[in-house]
């Protein structure tokens, strides 16, 4: 199943800041209203309300090496920052070891929280955030100007992925992008045209942790070329070996 989301127009516009010049090079222009299946084109861009600015933000979840701090309301001695194992646990006070792998910060206080008042305090107000997300990450290199690791915050997409890294290079080959990702257990890629999502042809599909990208370039064009056969159709998930 392709995991993808639906962007206002401004969104996929926005890409055209972080490609290089030659998306406009080609005879055309690269968004044609026609031809924007993906998007709804109009005169003038509404406002967008407060269910469109917050309301679908995918709430982080907690990985080994995440450092987060936890807060006993009115219980100052109870406040700690530690930083989860790799196992996906921590030690607190009081209870011992708690499992916190793939739980939300509410999540974890909440269980905090049940475990508290089981015999240690009545009715304990718990709080967790997590503040240095190490295990909220993907990978991208291949065409981009600054290739690297970077933090995949709330709603992230492929162009905010691209813009992370500073735009796409000028060797890019921007009809190969690949997105690598482990599902059950399982490796999987799809390929992307950032072309068309630029322009309004595709969907701009989300980035979760742990995403390995790579932008297609001329130096590295045997590789797109044999994962191509993988992906016969772009914006799906296939497994890979």
């Amino acid at each position: 199943m392709p995991m993808l989301v639906r962007l206002p127009l401004w969104r996929h516009l926005s890409l055209a800041l972080a490609l290089p010049l030659a998306l406009s090079a080609c005879g055309k222009p690269n968004f044609d209203p026609a031809a924007a299946s993906r998007v709804a084109v109009t005169e003038t861009l509404p406002e967008p309300g407060a269910e469109d600015l917050y309301g679908t933000a995918r709430e982080a979840r907690i990985g080994p090496g995440d450092k987060i701090n936890i807060v006993v309301l009115g219980i100052s001695d109870l406040e700690r920052t530690v930083v989860v194992d790799g196992n996906g646990r921590i030690v607190f006070p009081l209870i011992g070891t708690v499992d916190a792998l793939g739980l939300t910060p509410a999540e974890l206080a909440a269980s905090i929280q049940t475990r508290l008042s089981q015999r240690y305090l009545q009715n304990p107000q718990v709080s967790v955030a997590i503040t240095e997300p190490v295990s909220q990450r993907f990978t991208i290199y291949g065409g981009v100007t600054r290739p690297g690791i970077y933090p995949a915050v709330g709603n992230e997409t492929l162009t905010d992925a691209i813009a992370q890294a500073s735009g796409t290079s000028d060797t890019a080959r921007l009809d190969e992008v690949v997105v690598f990702r482990t599902v059950q257990g399982k490796r999987m890629a799809a390929r992307f045209d950032l072309r068309a999502i630029s322009g309004g042809r595709a969907d701009d599909p989300a980035v979760y942790p742990n995403d390995r990208i790579v932008v297609g370039s001329d130096s590295n064009r045997t590789l797109l070329r044999d994962l191509a056969p993988l992906t016969p159709v772009l914006g799906l998930f296939y497994q890979i070996l």
